[in-house]
């Protein structure tokens, strides 16, 4: 099952997306993306809460 991650669905103004079947890889990419792009830091279960079925 793929699971994917959109910074628009999170309220952001970024077309950011990442979809991966490896649930901590994904939750690891979208944590370095929030750091670099967006200058946050997000924990795994706000990431976790984040992710949709792809």
């Amino acid at each position: 099952m793929a699971l994917e991650v959109r910074c628009r669905d999170a309220g952001m103004d970024c077309d950011f997306m990442v979809r991966s079947e490896n649930e901590s890889e994904l939750i690891e990419f979208v944590q370095q993306h929030a750091r670099d792009a967006h200058g946050m830091d997000i924990r795994r279960a706000d990431v976790r809460d984040m992710l949709t079925e792809a």
